[in-house]
This record gives C-alpha cells, sequence and structure tokens, in this order.
C-alpha cells in the first residue's frame, strides 16, 4: 500500500530539484513585506517591433493600393484571348465562353497515358462553347473564327472569314465542292490574319480596323500546323481553326465532350475525311481535358470561385459572431451541461458519419446497419449504397473518420473525471466574467478588426492575382518577380494581422483579470476593461506586435513547407519517404507553434501584470510556472483542451450553415458546395471563435499565473475558491510522471 506513495515521494523530490534547477528562486523574499499590484510606472515596450509593424502595414497599404490600379479581376473569371482581350467586355461583349484550340506544348501530341503540361495562351472568344457539329452541306466541317476578317483569293475577290454570327465561315462563298471548301478555308483563313491599323500586325485587331483586306501569313516555321487524334487543328495564335466538341464546364470555359447519343467514330468521322479511331478520338478529349485543370486554371478558378461567393464568405463572420456569443452565454451559466452536450454531440456526430462513410466505402451494406439506419429516408440524390465515383477519397474519409471515433470514445470514458475538474476551472473564469460581462462584448471588436481584415486582403488578392504585363511572346498576362514577392508579403501580412489582433486582445483581457484579481472588492471594481486597454494600446502594442510576428513567422513556414511537400508529392505520389518527411514535418512545425504560441501568451500576461518587455516577461512568466507545475499545470491543460473544442465546433457549424446558404438552402445540396470556399469559411469561423474562446483561456491562465505570484509573495490575494480548487485537485502520479518528463 505504501508503494505508489513512495514512488509519488520519489517523484516530487525529483521534480522539485528540475524546478530549483530551472525555474530560479520564488518571487518573494524572507523577512520583507512583499506587494502585489499591477505595475503604475509603465514605459513602452519593445518600440522597435512597433514601428516594424507600422512600416510593413504602410507597404501593405502600398501593395492594395497598387493591386486596385492595375488588377483586372474580370480578366479572372471571364478569362481572355490570345489577344489579351477579356471575353464578355468590350469587343468580345457578346463573346463570353473561352474556347482552347489547342491546350498543349508545340509538337506534342496528347495521348491517353500521358498529357503534356498545359499551354492554355491560345484561347479564343466564342458566344457559345462548339458543340459537336451538324454536318451538312452549307457546313461540310466544323470551323470557327476568333474575329471575322476579310482575305483575298487568288483573283483578288474578298472572302469573309468567321462571318457568321457564331464565328463559323460561309463555306459556299469558296466553291460548290465541299473538298476544295475545305482547301480554300485552310488556305484563305487558317494560314492567314488580319493586318489591322496602327500596329500592322494582328496584334492590334479588334474585328473593325482590318487595313482595307490586307493579310498577313502565319508564321509557320514558329507555328507550324498543329494536329489533336488525326485531326489538323490550325496554326497557333492563328484567327481560323478546326473546333473539337466541348461543353461549358465552370466560369465560362469549354470543356471537351461528346454527345453521349453520337459514338466516338461518329464523331471522328465528323471531324476528318480520312476517319480516325474511335479510341484515339476518346484519349484525345480526355488528354484536353486533363491539360485544362492544371495548375494556371485551378489556381484561376480558386480566386473566381471566392469572388462569386464573397458576400457569403463575408457572412460567416457574422454568423460564426451570433454562434460565439451563444456559446459562451451559455458557458458563462451552463458550463456543465452545455459541455457534456457538446461532447455526447461530437460522439453522435462521429458515430453517424462512420456509419454512413463505412456504408460507402462498401464495408458493410444497408441491411447491416444498427437498427433501421437503414431504412432512414436521406436527401435526393444520397444513398446508402457504395460511391460511384472517389472511391479511394471515400475510403481513406471512412477510415480516417473511424479511427477518430475510436480514439474519441476512449478518451470520453477515460477523461470524465478530467471533464468535471475542467468544468470546475471553466467556473472559475465564470465568477470573474460575471463580475466584468464586458469581456464578453470585447471579442465584438476583435471580430470587428477580424472582418475588415479579411475583407481586405481577399480583395487585394483578387486584384493582386489579376494583375501582370502582357506578354506578346507567351500571350499571357504574367507576373514579374516583383509582383510574386507582392504576394508573399500580402500573405505574411494577413497572418501577422490576425495574430497581432488576438495578441492586443490577450494583453487586454489578462490586464483586466488582473484588476479583478488583486482588488479585494469586487463591488469597487469600475471599469478594468477600458483601464487595460488604455494601458495596453499606450504601452505594450510593441510587445503584441514582436509576440504576433514569431507567430506569423512560423505560420508562414508551415505554409511554405506544405506548398513544397505538396509539389513533391506530385511528382512522387507513392513515395513512401515523402509521406514520411510531409508527415513528421507538419508535426514538427505544429508542436513549435503550440510551443511558442504557449509562450507567448504567457508572456502577454506577465507584460499586462508588471509592464516589461517580452523577452523579460516570457522569461519571467516561463521560470514562474516551472516553479509551481506542480500547482497548476494539469489544470490549465484540461481546460485548454475543453475551450479548443470550442473553437473546433463553432468553426465547423459556420462552414455548415454557409455550405446551406451556397446550397440554396438545400441540406441534399450541401455536399456540393464547393470545398475551397468552405474551407475558407471554416478558417474565417475560427478566427472569430479563436477571440471568443480566448478570452476564457486567457482568464484561466491570467487566475492561476497570478495566483502563483500571489503564493510567492505572500500577500494573500487570491480569491478564495482559486485556493480551494488548486488545494483539492493535487497531481496524480501519471500527472507527476508527464510533469517530470516535460521538465
Amino acid at each position: 500500500g505504501s508503494k505508489p506513495e513512495e514512488n509519488t515521494d520519489d517523484l516530487k523530490a525529483e521534480i522539485e530539484k528540475k524546478k530549483e534547477k530551472r525555474g530560479g528562486k520564488p518571487l518573494g523574499e524572507e523577512g520583507v513585506q512583499n506587494e502585489f499590484n499591477l505595475a503604475v510606472d509603465r514605459k513602452c515596450t519593445d518600440v522597435f517591433f512597433l514601428a516594424f509593424f507600422i512600416i510593413f502595414w504602410i507597404g501593405m497599404l502600398v501593395v492594395g493600393i497598387v493591386a486596385f490600379m492595375r488588377g483586372e479581376p474580370a480578366r479572372l473569371g471571364s478569362g481572355y484571348d490570345f489577344l489579351g482581350e477579356v471575353c464578355g467586355y468590350n469587343r468580345n461583349a457578346d463573346r463570353a465562353r473561352v474556347f482552347y484550340p489547342y491546350p498543349f506544348p508545340d509538337g506534342e501530341a496528347p495521348s491517353a497515358t500521358a498529357a503534356a503540361e498545359p499551354d492554355l495562351s491560345w484561347a479564343v472568344c466564342v458566344k457559345a462553347c462548339p458543340a459537336t457539329p451538324e454536318i451538312s452541306v452549307e457546313n461540310p466541317f466544323p470551323n470557327m473564327c476568333a474575329m471575322s476578317f476579310k482575305s483575298l483569293d487568288e483573283n483578288g475577290d474578298p472572302k469573309v472569314c468567321g462571318g457568321k454570327a457564331d464565328g463559323s465561315t460561309d463555306m459556299a462563298q469558296f466553291h460548290p465542292n465541299p473538298i476544295e471548301q475545305k482547301n480554300e478555308y485552310e488556305k484563305l483563313c487558317m494560314t492567314r490574319m488580319p493586318k489591322c491599323s496602327p500596329c500592322e500586325t494582328e496584334l492590334c485587331c479588334t474585328g473593325s480596323n482590318q487595313i482595307d483586306e490586307e493579310t498577313i501569313a502565319v508564321n509557320a516555321t514558329k507555328f507550324p500546323e498543329v494536329e489533336a487524334w488525326g485531326i489538323k487543328i490550325g496554326h497557333k495564335y492563328g484567327f481560323c481553326f478546326i473546333p473539337y466538341p466541348s461543353a461549358e464546364a465552370f466560369a465560362g470555359r469549354c470543356m471537351p465532350w461528346v454527345d453521349p447519343g453520337l459514338s466516338p467514330a461518329d464523331v471522328a468521322a465528323s471531324y476528318n475525311s480520312s476517319g480516325v479511331s474511335s479510341g484515339a478520338m476518346e484519349s484525345g478529349l480526355a488528354a484536353v481535358a486533363d491539360a485544362m485543370t492544371g495548375p494556371q486554371e485551378t489556381f484561376n478558378y480558386l480566386v473566381n470561385e471566392v469572388n462569386d461567393h464573397k458576400w457569403i464568405i463575408v457572412s460567416a463572420a457574422g454568423i460564426a459572431l451570433i454562434i460565439a456569443l451563444i456559446y459562451t452565454t451559455l458557458l458563462r451559466f451552463a458550463a456543465w451541461p452545455l459541455t457534456l452536450v457538446v461532447l455526447v454531440g461530437l460522439w453522435v456526430l462521429l458515430l453517424a458519419a462512420s456509419i454512413i462513410l463505412a456504408a460507402k466505402a462498401g464495408f458493410i451494406s444497408a441491411d447491416q446497419l444498427p437498427l433501421s439506419a437503414g431504412s432512414i429516408e436521406l436527401p435526393a440524390g444520397v444513398t446508402w449504397g457504395p460511391a460511384e465515383t472517389n472511391q479511394e477519397l471515400v475510403l481513406g474519409a471512412a477510415v480516417l473518420i473511424g479511427a477518430v471515433f475510436i480514439v474519441y470514445t476512449v478518451l470520453l470514458f477515460v477523461l470524465i473525471p478530467r471533464v468535471r475538474m475542467a468544468i470546475k476551472v471553466i467556473g472559475i473564469a465564470t465568477q470573474c466574467l460575471t463580475n466584468c460581462p464586458t469581456f464578453l462584448i470585447f471579442p465584438i471588436f476583435q471580430w470587428i478588426f477580424t472582418v475588415i481584415l479579411f475583407v481586405w486582403w481577399i480583395a487585394v488578392m483578387i486584384y493582386l492575382t489579376a494583375t501582370g504585363e502582357w506578354n506578346e511572346e507567351s500571350r499571357t498576362y504574367e507576373w514579374d518577380d516583383m509582383t510574386r514577392r507582392a504576394a508573399i508579403f500580402h500573405f505574411l501580412g494577413l497572418l501577422w494581422g490576425r495574430a497581432f489582433i488576438l495578441a492586443v486582445g490577450n494583453l487586454i483581457i489578462a490586464g483586466a483579470t488582473a484588476d479583478w484579481f488583486l482588488i479585494p472588492d469586487k463591488k469597487d471594481l469600475g471599469l478594468p476593461l477600458i483601464s487595460s486597454a488604455k494601458r495596453s494600446c499606450a504601452k505594450h502594442l510593441g510587445t503584441a506586435a514582436f509576440g504576433s510576428f514569431i507567430i506569423a513567422v512560423v505560420q508562414f513556414i508551415r505554409w511554405v513547407f506544405r506548398y513544397y511537400m505538396y509539389q513533391l508529392k506530385k511528382m512522387n505520389p507513392e513515395n513512401r519517404l515523402v509521406k514520411l518527411l510531409s508527415c513528421v514535418g507538419e508535426c514538427c512545425l505544429s508542436c513549435l507553434e503550440r510551443f511558442l504560441d504557449f509562450i507567448n501568451k504567457n508572456a502577454y500576461i506577465q507584460t499586462a501584470i508588471m509592464g516589461t518587455s517580452f523577452c523579460k516577461s516570457a522569461a519571467n512568466a516561463i521560470a514562474l510556472l516551472i516553479r509551481n507545475c506542480l500547482r497548476i499545470g494539469t489544470l490549465t491543460i484540461i481546460a485548454s483542451g475543453f475551450i479548443m473544442i470550442g473553437k473546433y465546433m463553432i468553426a465547423v457549424l459556420t462552414a455548415f450553415l454557409c455550405a446551406l446558404l451556397i446550397a440554396g438552402g438545400e441540406l441534399g445540396n450541401v455536399t456540393e458546395a464547393p470545398v475551397f470556399s468552405v474551407t475558407l469559411i471554416a478558417l474565417l469561423a475560427f478566427c472569430v471563435a479563436s477571440a471568443f474562446m480566448d478570452v476564457w483561456e486567457m482568464v484561466i491562465d491570467t487566475i492561476f499565473q497570478c495566483y502563483c505570484m500571489d503564493l510567492e509573495l505572500g500577500t494573500n490575494k487570491a480569491p478564495g475558491n482559486v485556493t480551494k480548487l488548486v488545494e483539492d485537485n493535487p497531481p496524480d502520479e501519471k500527472d507527476l510522471k508527464a510533469v517530470g518528463s516535460n521538465l
């Protein structure tokens, strides 16, 4: 019976030695009447970083102004042709679709096995995506021109290329014989381009500025005629070409498509009199589709997607605000029931997701489902049967969610006693928030600044993405090195700005909580939040800038690491070493960020109390926590875990409601909501949730840090319930082992 006690005593003795070595001496001095009050005569701290932060944001404003002056967002959503003109605007006002006659590098034909890197520079604006053609005497073969122009035949007679409303050419003007018509079209239209004023080349053509009826020959040496699946498409950057069948897919882009009512052989025969195999036609169309979903189009598509849903994304901040207010209010008045509902509700959601995904992955059938789940009526388009598409994704999701459900279930039963302890800790914070109700209003101001930051960042990013100089050689708008650096700088500004908003909030909450802790009669408290805000903004913005910069840099490194890991995985999708490196690197950087965030928050508490600089505050806070790790370590960690659950709950619920809005309020269509927009909404909601839930976390951390300082100084200012909570919950043997290993 005494062995566990001996082990506990040994562990305590070992920890005491480590504390004495690494934690330094306690704050109080023997034989002296120590005082514990908020510092009065404060100096401005970390002024250099405040100046750096101001200069940085002047740079952010400059980037924004330049982006708004140079950017053309319509180019992202609508696309542009090979002359740099936006589809659906100006001379292309009646041509709002984008068609790519040949999206491959010169000399590389598409194949079913290996599609070349996409080259989307040869783009034309069309009224409608070229469909499977209806062959007739008037239209013996498919044809299309980017714009109408005149070309002189051998007799000097003008022929109109692309004169019809749909961009096609009247073949009857060339010759009665269909074969001769095709030859004349190729000679007069596919190998010629209009000569326009004032540039006297094709580069400034608008469709109405051709110099008389003059044309220039396509540079066949530089741009030889290209073929796809046996069909002569035309010369790259030529005004006229042979279009393949397509249909509008996303953002007005025309994607390869074959009418399901026709066989590929029929389509191929209509395109090429010599005939081409149906297999070649199908593989060629598939290769074109692969090319048109490359990184360039994907990036533009994502930015355009954000632009389409920008108001829902902005409204997500308001939805998250309402949910956070409701959650924190309930937490204040009914912490135990609310925590129980959240924990059990999360368990039910994980169980339901595991069952549905297991059925979709084929692990179980509908008749094997528990109770009568298989008979539950699901939304339209959703069935209990195995998934017909994205089977690998569904399988991976089923395994992942199932594993999370099992781990969560085990933890839920093991940690029930800890849940009660966490509720008691939250109860201490609730007492502070009851005396200072303005604490729960303060995050609204953080929310306002967060929304302003995100709106500014998204707007500038859209315009910045739409900048670039027109390159006549590559026929694309290209970013120069300065624009790339500006985009990186702008992204770092988002990370630093968000971290700074949270840091200032932490300083203000910590100062106000310390005020509440130190005043004997809570009725004399006044408005501690306003007093703390004045102190923090007048003296300690530099400290907030310092700490938030550290967090922003680490987060930036994580995103850079993720980008390069993504590129490596694309090149080596099955390489286990790459997967291991990605997992280990992400884990290490995540731990580093959490560790630095822990140091930052405790440093802010010391700055709010003592008025010291960031580095000195961090050193003092860590030493204080080491000396008192046995008293408060377990309590703060447990409470932080449940606060984190609240953050995720607010983010997930907000994302779901916004996905429902995007889906038009139809629950059955929620799964069709765009993933990128919903992910961005979840991130924004998490930022809002962090602003609210950080209030509870900072209140708890500040109370316990004040308690430790009060204990070491011997001033006896700690409220009685705080002292009782610490004394009634000493660390057990497992906690001692964990603390000892961390020290």
